[in-house]
């Protein structure tokens, strides 16, 4: 089996990467690109706002608009919010997946012009001699790009094509944006040697290890994602 030659990412059409994670305006409003909603805040997001924060951010970069979102957790409202505000998207929620499902449902998102929010639930690391502390609340955060093995497109130009995602390259409301980057969290399969609870967990759930541009580690599951394609229709469930 060949071993490719490095990675390639794709991001979401409509994501501008200057100091910070930007969108394309709409044509009616100023020209250039403005920062993404939820990213330059004095506060980060609590969990229970980071629905209506992604939702904002994935209007913004599918639509170009910025629009007023109001709390919610769960992810039938996340859904409705998202049938509402992008009607010329249809909106897939699907539960747990196996790594290779959600890799392949956030492929074919991206690459159609699309993009995935995810409900994250962190599982709680475990300290010697500690009580055990409770896992945190979940929370969403978008999927902005997915990355894979570098593959030359066979056409002599040097150009690489993203045939498969190994990983995705998401935004999360609760981390500091990266400098010059679009994403500021990068999602791979499996748990952490390191997060010997996850490791546990791992045995009978798919688990993701999460680890900011800062090397901050966190691993989790996925406990449903919302995946938007262009066209118009209902869910899926």
């Amino acid at each position: 089996m060949r071993v490719p030659e490095g990675l390639v990412r794709r991001y979401v059409v409509g994501l501008v990467m200057e100091t910070v994670p930007c969108y394309r305006s709409e044509p009616d409003s100023e020209p250039g690109a403005k920062v993404l909603p939820g990213i330059l805040v004095r506060h980060r997001a609590p969990p229970h706002r980071t629905g209506a924060v992604v939702l904002q951010q994935a209007v913004a970069l599918l639509t170009g608009e910025r629009v007023a979102v109001p709390p919610v957790t769960s992810a039938a409202g996340v859904l409705r919010h998202a049938q509402r505000l992008l009607p010329g998207f249809q909106a897939q929620l699907v539960w747990e997946q196996a790594h290779s499902d959600l890799l392949a449902l956030c492929h074919a998102a991206l690459h159609g012009g699309g993009l995935a929010l995810l409900l994250w639930q962190s599982i709680a690391r475990e300290m010697q001699g500690a009580p055990r502390r409770p896992c945190p609340p979940p929370q969403w955060m978008l999927v902005v790009g997915v990355e894979g093995p570098w593959r030359p497109v066979g056409d002599g130009s040097g150009n690489a094509v993203c045939t498969n995602a190994s990983g995705l390259l998401v935004l999360d409301a609760q981390v500091h944006p990266g400098w010059g980057l679009g994403h500021n969290q990068r999602l791979v399969p499996g748990g952490n040697p390191h997060h010997e609870a996850a490791m546990r967990v791992s045995e009978f759930r798919a688990v993701w290890s999460a680890r900011t541009l800062e090397g901050n580690l966190d691993c989790g599951i996925v406990l449903s994602a919302i995946v938007l394609s262009p066209g118009k229709g209902q869910c899926s469930q």
